[in-house]
């Protein structure tokens, strides 16, 4: 789109428009939007044809529903399909909260003076309805027979979001519900079959949840004979996608934007509510700070999160615009529309009525309205119905699209504590109505505790449980009872304990003077225990010395023994020496005796010598002599 550059920046707004709803599905009157699945709607058309039924599936956030109300229902507006004109009713219904009735509601939406009636009225034509559908597996045939405004026409019944109906058959203690569920998919095959009148059937449904169908054999057969698997769009589809409704709002987008959410959005089909909100967002920023002749580009796309934190957030904006008290009502209202998922089924939304979720929040309905009016405010359209549809208490909430629980971390943790909250809920009641039969007894910590912390965290209210299980009365009463009969077991115990108290206080004074008594005992006969102990020791240590003393004694009688011992072999030595001496002293005198004999002799001999020299000198001189 070329611009004029002396046009005002404000003519150049009133010029364009954001041409990107955002989260929630495209509706019939922006079909001029819708781009990418361009000739996809032949093969549901003859489908439609042949069985007056289709399926359309696909993953979440694949498009079904933008598909069908862009796609399959201006076609047949339009006159193109086969062998009908183009005088179509389109009823469009999703099972939410009460299947029956939400149909009953969709069907009078066609009927001018339902739609023109006050409420009183709608009320009574609504209830006539529903009780025509109630009463018979043929009550969309005779509902449309006997409106002048839908009898003269082909009808579609569009069922959206059709894996809401799954929820009544998983919950077993909901017998109502499962044949409400029944009955709603009997209508429904029962109109397809119709031969009297030209009513056809489409539903839409998450991929996921195609097994679930094998629970309604009928169903099962006219899924397997229509069935429409929505195919992937290719990555020129969602080229334009993003350029045809660009063109239409009267801007241009730059070719490295295109390419950055091209390679952003990757193969994920769930990325597509996720891609047409960040267009939306992109484009809302863009609008207010663009310059003159400037494209949507890569800055603006940056300035809103990218697509990765463009939707969380965008949702915390609104929650931050709220007071506290506005707050609490919005987290009750979340938790409303959502339902943690069973087994791998991820979490799933609830569409809820207005008056059910003020009961729930336990708020006035126009405080819950100017909740929801921050999330359905124009360019934010988080919650459905969109914006400006006038709310009332029998209106019904829901979530635009499944990626906001998914992508939303506050609706996310929300989610899981809503589920853990049902949870308790779900064991209480059990537990509720085993003790009635009495299966079971009371509770008893830490399973009491663990409930009673739940009931102040949560603070259930009626309208909350008989979504979960109907006996909310009973199960608050078994578990005030368990809290009672706990906290009398407690003050008995405390009476008791109590008694027992006083009753040792009493022992331990009776106790506490015998034990002064008998410290005094105690003292007395520590010491002489300490003097007995002294004495032992003293004896001991006699007796030590005594046995010292006797092995010394010992030890001298021994050595004095040895040495008695030793005087006598002494003295029997010495007497064996004096005998020897006595004989040594005769062997000496005789030997003295021969010596003196022989000195005697000696003498004599010498006298003898000395003569014999004495004459030999004489002779010699008497030899000299002679001479």
């Amino acid at each position: 789109m070329q611009l004029n550059p002396k046009e005002s920046v404000t003519d150049i707004k009133k010029a364009i428009f954001n041409p990107f709803p955002g989260l929630r599905p495209f509706t019939i009157k922006e079909s001029h939007l819708f781009f990418g699945r361009e000739g996809q709607v032949d093969e549901v058309l003859l489908k439609l044809q042949q069985n007056r039924f289709a399926a359309i599936v696909g993953p979440s956030g694949s498009g079904k529903s933008s598909f069908v109300y862009c796609g399959v229902i201006p076609l047949l507006l339009g006159g193109f399909f086969p062998e009908r004109s183009s005088n179509w009713n389109i009823i469009t219904s999703r099972p939410g909260g009460s299947p029956i009735e939400n149909l009953a509601e969709a069907i009078l939406q066609n009927d001018e003076i339902y739609v023109a009636s006050d409420r009183e009225k709608q009320q009574i034509q609504k209830a006539i309805v529903s009780g025509l559908l109630r009463g018979s597996s043929m009550g969309i045939a005779e509902a449309v027979k006997q409106s002048k405004f839908l009898s003269a026409k082909n009808t579609l019944v569009l069922i959206d979001q059709f894996e809401e109906l799954f929820r009544f058959r998983k919950q077993d203690i909901y017998k109502e519900s499962i044949n409400e569920s029944l009955a709603f998919v009997n209508l429904l095959t029962e109109a397809m079959q119709n031969e009297e009148l030209p009513i056809y059937v489409a539903i839409t449904m998450r991929s996921d949840f195609v097994g679930e169908c094998a629970f309604f054999p009928e169903l099962t057969q006219a899924i397997n004979n229509s069935y429409y698997m929505i195919p992937q769009m290719t990555r020129e589809q969602k080229r334009r996608a993003i350029l045809g409704p660009v063109a239409v709002g009267g801007a241009t987008v730059t070719p490295r934007l295109v390419q950055q959410l091209l390679n952003d959005v990757g193969d994920n089909p769930d990325q597509l509510p996720i891609l047409q909100h960040a267009l939306m967002r992109t484009w809302s920023y863009w609008e207010t700070h663009h310059e003159l002749n400037e494209p949507i580009d890569v800055p603006h796309y940056n300035a809103i999160g990218r697509m990765e934190e463009a939707l969380s957030q965008h949702a915390n904006e609104a929650f931050d615009e709220l007071t506290e008290q506005q707050k609490l009502i919005c987290e009750r209202l979340f938790k409303s529309l959502t339902e943690r998922g069973a087994g791998s089924v991820g979490s799933i939304r609830r569409p809820t009525k207005l008056s059910y979720i003020a009961a729930t929040a336990n708020a006035p309905i126009q405080d819950v309205i100017q909740v929801i009016e921050k999330f359905r405010e124009p360019r934010r359209s988080l919650l459905m119905p969109p914006y400006p549809s006038l709310l009332h208490e029998d209106s019904i909430i829901d979530i635009s699209h499944e990626s906001l629980m998914r992508i939303w971390s506050r609706l996310k943790n929300w989610v899981e504590e809503e589920g853990e909250a049902v949870q308790m809920y779900q064991r209480l009641s059990e537990a509720a109505l085993a003790y009635q039969v009495g299966k079971a007894a009371l509770w008893r910590p830490p399973d009491l505790q663990l409930a009673l912390n739940w009931k102040l965290k949560h603070k259930p209210t009626l309208a909350w449980a008989e979504r979960y299980n109907p006996a909310f009365e009973r199960t608050m009463v078994f578990l005030e009872y368990s809290q009672k009969e706990y906290e009398t077991e407690q003050r008995i115990k405390e009476q008791q304990q109590k008694k027992a108290l006083r009753r040792a206080r009493l022992t331990a004074l009776f106790m506490g003077g015998a034990t002064i008594v008998s410290i005094g005992f105690l003292v007395f006969a520590m010491t002489q225990k300490v003097e007995a102990d002294r004495q032992k020791e003293l004896a001991v240590k006699n007796a030590k010395d005594a046995q010292t003393q006797r092995e010394t004694a010992e030890k001298n009688a021994r050595e004095a023994e040895l040495q008695r011992e030793a005087a006598l072999a002494s003295e029997k030595e010495a007497q064996k020496q004096r005998e020897a001496a006595v004989l040594s002293e005769k062997e000496a005198l005789k030997q003295r005796e021969a010596a003196e004999r022989s000195a005697a002799e000696a003498e004599k001999r010498r006298i003898e010598a000395i003569d014999n020299a004495n004459e030999a000198d004489k002779q010699r001189k008497t030899a000299e002599a002679n001479e």
